[in-house]
Parts: structure tokens; sequence; C-alpha cells
């Protein structure tokens, strides 16, 4: 041809596809915002009831298994709840063991309530590092922000220091922003 002519001309009205739409999962659609409670709140309730020692328990016992309902969504795990909830019962039976052992005098149940109340505690601890490791996992794999979590934060601080990230998480779920 000599001259330059429309595409139209040559193919005719051909209509135009419209672009495919690519649904990306947004982080908002992956997994449901966590437990939102501010970590000074969480504090703050562990530092009055440490008085009351009971209320100090439960509530660190009931907080925890919201952490760990949590991170079985995450991981699709019940490791951490079965260990959260082994807490309460390795505290129990050492309580009761104790009790029994020194109303009847005998030596060998109140060392195995004190072993009871210590495997209640290991318990506890590692169920919060499943939690911990949990929301490691998810967060550098599937929601990738980079999240690492520091061992003896966890270990020392354990509730109060996830509380905090996921505070920061929930942050981050809402603005976009990570700080």
């Amino acid at each position: 041809m000599n001259d330059w002519v429309p595409v139209s001309q040559i193919l005719g009205n051909i209509p135009i596809p419209a672009p495919a739409q690519v649904l990306a999962a947004t982080p908002h659609d992956l997994v449901p915002l966590p437990p939102n409670i501010p970590w000074v709140v969480v504090l703050i309730i562990m530092i009055i009831s440490r008085f009351v020692g009971l209320v100090f328990i439960l509530f660190t016992w009931v907080w925890s298994l919201v952490l760990a309902n949590w991170a079985r969504k995450l991981v699709n795990k019940n490791t951490a709840m079965v260990l959260v909830a082994m807490y309460p019962a390795g505290i129990l039976a050492g309580g009761v063991a104790i009790a029994v052992g020194t109303a009847s005098d005998t030596t060998a149940l109140i060392v195995l309530g004190f072993i009871f109340l210590i495997a209640g505690l290991i318990s506890y601890v590692l169920g919060i590092f499943k939690i911990r490791d949990a929301m490691e996992d998810y967060y550098t794999s599937k929601e990738n922000i980079g999240l690492t979590l520091s061992g003896v934060m966890t270990f020392f601080f354990s509730i109060i220091y996830l509380q905090y990230h996921i505070n920061r998480i929930a942050k981050w779920k809402k603005t976009g922003i990570l700080t």
C-alpha cells in the first residue's frame, strides 16, 4: 500500500477485549484481624491481677488461649492451643497433689505436685513459643512483613510481647503502614 490506513479498515470492527482483572489477595482477606487489645492494657491487667494470684493465672491462661486460637488460624495446627490448655491442668493437679501431700504428710505427693506445677509452666512457655513460631512463619511467608520476634523477649514477657506485635500487625492491616 502506498498510504497508511487505520487498522480498523483492514481488520474490520473487532471489539477489543477488556483486560482480565486479577484479584490479588489483600492483607485484609488472608487472616482476620488478630485480637487487638493494646499491649499496655494487657500489662496493666497483669500487674493489677498479680496481687490476686488466681486472677493473674486466669487472665494469663484465657488470653493465652485467645492468642493460641488465633495462631491456629495462621498455621492450621492446634499445638499451641493444646500446650496452653495444659497450663491450668498442671497448676491445678500440682496444687491438689501438694495439698493432699501436705495434709497426709506424704513427701512423694508433694514432690509430684511440684513436678505437675513445673510441667504446667513448661507447657505454657512452649505454647507461647508455638504462638511466636506461627506468627513468624505466617508473617514472613504468606503476608510477608518480615516479622522476626526475639526468643528472649518472648520468654520473659510472653503475652505482653506478643500482644505488642499483634497491635503492630493490626495497625498495618488497617492503615497499610508498619511501624
